[in-house]
């Protein structure tokens, strides 16, 4: 059963996981299209956001391998063979039960601690990124706006030593003053007691305009001239303002401090909700495999469609008691556990029902009336295909 449950489990989590991130990746570039940012850069980010999707991918892995493993059995008769030799369907849950176990104790590390740190680190290099405005590179033969006053053109570039040639740098002061610099090489460097980076110029001309009309004129040989071209970002504040970037263990320290950086109920609503998303992958399986079952007598794609729409209501129920538990309409910690109550009592009963009528399902009437409206739906739009 887990050598049968190992490649549907693998498989769905390599086809589910790249396709979250492939959509907030081009999020990811339209918002950072402007800021010159990096490919690295972007892989960062993208590194951080693993976590947290992650975290939504598990419980569909969890579901789909468990059901497409019933389902093959059950098409196959090798399930019917099985429980036939005396082997209940309690009996054959055994592995997949055991592996909800472990998929629960790694939510919970991956809940509680991971994704709050990967939450924060994303949100700091988010705002590195957008803040920072130029990444310190100069494409030759482009003007390169650095800041609101200031402007840099560049030649060309020598790629084996890194000296610049032909440089042009405008800036223009606050009171309405502007100095052109021109320059024939120079380089970019970083200073280290200022942690800036800077660019010398060497041999060229400056020339200011002052706001009363008067303009001077500065020459420099082989002495360098050294001006900063990067301000010191605003340090991102520390982590813990938000309750969504603290761990387990902060959200329940927190709870009884004297002093709080939150409000009570959003800790309360943060740290149940996150347990009981641990806890909703034990039941899983009891879930799945009834809906395998039912796809030997129904078409599989309504049972997973089933299945799935299942998931999600539970899904929005429990960002729902969270949201109201934040604002006070509810206490957190009743709603959101009622609601894991109601579920695990609707996921256990479906799977008793099928231990005990292996050959007649609980949502066989459903899934026919599925299969009836999906026929329905799949005819009209035949027919008017056809019509044209």
């Amino acid at each position: 059963m887990l050598g049968l449950l190992a490649k549907p489990l693998a498989g769905t989590l390599l086809l589910v996981l790249p396709a979250l991130l492939l959509e907030r990746l081009l999020r990811l570039f339209d918002l950072l299209a402007g800021t010159g940012s990096t490919a690295a850069s972007i892989a960062r980010l993208l590194l951080y956001l693993l976590p947290y999707y992650l975290g939504l991918a598990l419980p569909a892995a969890l579901f789909l391998a468990v059901y497409a493993v019933v389902a093959r059995l059950s098409q196959d008769h090798e399930l019917d063979a099985l429980q036939a030799m005396g082997f209940s369907l309690a009996r054959l849950s055994r592995p997949f039960l055991v592996v909800g176990v472990l998929f629960a104790a790694l939510s919970i590390v991956l809940y509680g601690y991971v994704q709050p740190l990967s939450r924060y680190a994303y949100r700091a290099a988010l705002h590195s990124l957008t803040n920072a405005g130029w990444n310190a590179t100069l494409v030759p033969g482009e003007f390169v706006r650095i800041s609101r006053r200031l402007t840099v053109y560049v030649e060309r570039r020598d790629a084996a030593t890194g000296l610049l040639h032909g440089i042009l740098v405008q800036q223009r002061g606050e009171d309405g003053s502007e100095v052109l610099t021109t320059a024939r090489t120079g380089r970019l460097l970083v200073s280290p007691e200022e942690s800036e980076l800077q660019m010398e110029l060497e041999e060229g001309q400056q020339i200011t305009r002052f706001p009363n009309g008067k303009v001077s004129t500065l020459s420099f040989g082989n002495s360098a001239q050294t001006r900063a071209f990067v301000q010191r970002l605003p340090i991102f504040r520390v982590r813990g303002a938000d309750e969504r970037e603290m761990t387990l263990q902060e959200l329940w320290s927190a709870r009884t401090a004297p002093d709080p950086p939150v409000e009570l109920r959003r800790l309360e609503s943060e740290l149940h909700g996150r347990l009981a998303r641990a806890a909703s992958l034990l039941l899983l399986p009891f879930l799945a495999m009834p809906m395998g079952l039912a796809a030997k007598r129904s078409r599989r794609s309504t049972a997973i469609l089933l299945g799935a729409l299942i998931l999600v209501i539970y899904q929005q129920a429990l960002q729902l008691m969270e949201a109201l538990g934040d604002v006070g309409r509810v206490d957190p910690r009743l709603a959101l556990w009622m609601l894991f109550l109601l579920f695990a009592a609707f996921s256990i009963g479906l799977f008793q029902h099928s231990n005990g009528h292996p050959h007649e399902g609980a949502l066989d009437r459903l899934l026919a009336r599925f299969d009836e409206a999906v026929e329905a739906v799949a005819g009209r739009f035949r027919r008017r295909r056809g019509g044209r």
